[in-house]
C-alpha cells in the first residue's frame, strides 16, 4: 500500500465542500504507481479536509473533517495535484488530524419568503430560486437536533455571519 496527498485547486475544493459526493476525480487522473486501496489525504486551500482511498480512477471518501486542518499538510506537498508520502509522513499527517466525532442528528433549514398564486407555484419558484443561487450564495441554518436555539448559519459548509452590516 502507498500513501498520497492530493491537493485540489480552489474551484474543485469548493465543489467538494458544497455537495455530498462519494468520491472525487482529479483532473490529472490517478498517478502512475497508484493502486486500488492506496490511502489518500485530500487537501484544499485551507489544509487537509478528508481522507480517502484510491478506487479505480477516483478517490473514495472515508472520512471528511468539519474544518480543513492546516497542521496536517506536509511541508513538501504540492500547490496542486498529487504527491507521494512515505509511511512516516502519512503517520504524522493522520496524527495531526482532529479525532473523529460520532455521528449525531442535525436540523438543517432553509426558509425563503416566496410570492406566488398558490402552494404549487410557491414550491416551483422556491426550487428555481434555490437552484439559481446554490450553495455558494444561499446560507442554510444548522442546529443540533433538539437544540434549535444553538443554530448557526453556514455557507459552503463554513460558519457564516448573517449580520447585514457585515
Amino acid at each position: 500500500m502507498r500513501y498520497w496527498l492530493l491537493v485540489l485547486n480552489e474551484d474543485d475544493f469548493t465543489e467538494q465542500q458544497a455537495y455530498e459526493v462519494d468520491s472525487v476525480k482529479s483532473a490529472a487522473g490517478v498517478p502512475a504507481g497508484a493502486e486500488d486501496g492506496d490511502e489518500v489525504a485530500l487537501a484544499g486551500p485551507g489544509g487537509v479536509f478528508a481522507l480517502g482511498r484510491v478506487e479505480g480512477e477516483a478517490v473514495a471518501y472515508r472520512r471528511r473533517l468539519e474544518e480543513p486542518s492546516e497542521a496536517a499538510v506536509p511541508l513538501e506537498g504540492p500547490e496542486e495535484g498529487w504527491a507521494p508520502l512515505d509511511e512516516a509522513a502519512w503517520g504524522s499527517l493522520v496524527g495531526a488530524l482532529p479525532t473523529a466525532e460520532r455521528r449525531s442528528d442535525w436540523l438543517v433549514t432553509l426558509s425563503i419568503p416566496i410570492e406566488a398564486v398558490d402552494r404549487a407555484e410557491a414550491v416551483r419558484r422556491f426550487w428555481s430560486y434555490v437552484r439559481s443561487l446554490g450553495p455558494t450564495e444561499l446560507p442554510t441554518f444548522v442546529a443540533p437536533y433538539g437544540r434549535e436555539i444553538d443554530g448557526t448559519a453556514f455557507l459552503l459548509g463554513v460558519e457564516h455571519e448573517q449580520d447585514p452590516e457585515e
